[in-house]
Formats: structure tokens, C-alpha cells, sequence
């Protein structure tokens, strides 16, 4: 005897989340050691972007963006020489600021550094676009950083996050800068970029 089915399934379709949610782990290239701050417009803008004026303009696909990890390897630069890497999680009102670091001195073992935002840090919650310093890290001249995101492309909020850039074609999808459009020191490794 066939066993009778109880679920709301069998009265229609179940509920569903229908936003698209992405997660995806972004590489990018160091070309200056500096500190650099870390926002989630400069995220949603690595997430991608598509061209809407010619050698203008491009808006994000994404419109929130949730920061769950970064890598970095940082080679020192000769024999005899040192790289540090870090990467510092700004605290919130109930949590301190947390700082990750590593230091090499051998050209064969780079600087390593694995973290993800600590409980609470600003970096730990879903952002949407703002000019907030959620982290700053220190990557020297070479370092490789892998940047773990989870998105939601755009749906029906007001309006999607535009950019000025210099070289643009409309209808092109281009991946911005982990540190922003406008410095450009950490560029996106394999993925079609402009400034």
C-alpha cells in the first residue's frame, strides 16, 4: 500500500529563496606594499560590473556582499630580504579589532596568511554599498590574494552601484580592483579588468 504524502509539496510548489546568491573565490595580484582599507563597494565592484557608457561608466551585478575569507602569499622579494603580509579586521561597538600577520625571509616560503572575520567585526555581516573600512590589509609588491566572497546579484533594490572608469564598452562585464576602480594596486588575476 502506497504510503500517503503529508507535505505541502503535493497541495503546489514549495517556498524558495529567490534572490541568486553566489560564492566565489576571487584572486588578485599585489603591486604596491602599502596598507590598503577594505570596503564593500570595492567588493561589490570586484564581484563584476557591466559597461553602460563607452569609456564611462560600469554598475555592479551584485548588490550585497558578504566578505568570508582571505589568503595571502607574499614571497620575499630576494634572498636575504623579508615580506610581511597581514590582514587586520576592524571591530565593531562589542568586538576589538583582530589582526592576522605573517613574516618570511626565505625566497622558496612565502608569507602566508588564511584568515576569516572574526565574530562580530564588521567584516562578519552582509554589507551593502559603503565607503566603511571593514579590514586593511598589507600585501608587498607580488603577493597573490585570494579573496572568498558570497553575493547577491541585483534584483529589485534601487538601482545598481555605478563606477567612472577610463576604458569601458557598453554591454562588457569587467571585474574591478580588490582595493577599488580608483588605485588599482590589487588587479584581478584571469578576469577581463579596466580603471
Amino acid at each position: 500500500m502506497a504510503r500517503l504524502q503529508t507535505s505541502r509539496a503535493r497541495n503546489g510548489p514549495s517556498q524558495l529563496k529567490s534572490n541568486v546568491e553566489i560564492r566565489h573565490r576571487f584572486r588578485f595580484i599585489s603591486s604596491n606594499g602599502a596598507a590598503t582599507p577594505v570596503t564593500s563597494t570595492n567588493l561589490i565592484g570586484a564581484c563584476g560590473c557591466i559597461g553602460t557608457i563607452t569609456n564611462t561608466q560600469v554598475v555592479s551585478i551584485a548588490r550585497s556582499v558578504k566578505l568570508n575569507q582571505i589568503e595571502i602569499w607574499a614571497p620575499p622579494a630576494s634572498q636575504g630580504s623579508s615580506a610581511t603580509c597581514s590582514v587586520e579586521w576592524l571591530g565593531s561597538n562589542n568586538s576589538p579589532n583582530r589582526e592576522f600577520s605573517d613574516t618570511s625571509v626565505s625566497v622558496s616560503t612565502p608569507a602566508y596568511v588564511k584568515c576569516s572575520p572574526p565574530p562580530q567585526s564588521l567584516g562578519s555581516f552582509w554589507q551593502q554599498p559603503a565607503s566603511t573600512v571593514l579590514a586593511t590589509i598589507v600585501a608587498p609588491s607580488g603577493s597573490i590574494i585570494d579573496v572568498h566572497l558570497s553575493f547577491i546579484l541585483n534584483d529589485d533594490e534601487a538601482g545598481a552601484t555605478a563606477f567612472s572608469v577610463a576604458t569601458d564598452s557598453v554591454g562588457g562585464m569587467y571585474f574591478l580592483a580588490f582595493d577599488g576602480y580608483g588605485s588599482n594596486l590589487y588587479t584581478p588575476v584571469s578576469l577581463t579588468t579596466t580603471h
